[in-house]
């Protein structure tokens, strides 16, 4: 089965390498180094990005939840929240992580649990 990459004899010095080369050397060696110790070789999924939330209906919304309930989960302090003199705001993936735990008791949408 031809795979496409063709020989590099080991005496090559390196600066003569090529992209194409170097990247298929270097998956080759961490291919095996996997297989070698079992390690999972799946690629994890990429986080969701970082998502200023601004204010207790922008809470709200985010949760899917009333503004009471909201202001309820921030006075709780199970995540973190800034205030910037009577403004506040928080982070979607501190909100996540603070209500990961607790998402069933207070009975939140699906969207906190995952």
């Amino acid at each position: 089965m031809d795979t496409g990459i063709k020989k590099i004899s080991d005496d090559r010095p390196l600066y003569q390498l090529t992209v194409a080369e170097d990247s298929a050397r270097i998956h080759k060696i961490v291919d095996e180094v996997f297989v070698k110790y079992g390690l999972n070789t799946q690629v994890t999924p990429v986080s969701t990005p970082r998502i200023k939330i601004n204010g207790i209906r922008g809470l709200a919304s985010y949760l899917e939840v009333s503004v009471p309930t909201a202001q309820k989960l921030k006075n709780s302090r199970k995540f973190a929240f800034y205030e910037s003199g009577n403004k506040v705001f928080m982070y979607s993936d501190e909100v996540n992580a603070g209500l990961k735990v607790s998402a069933k008791e207070v009975g939140l949408s699906k969207k906190v649990q995952k």
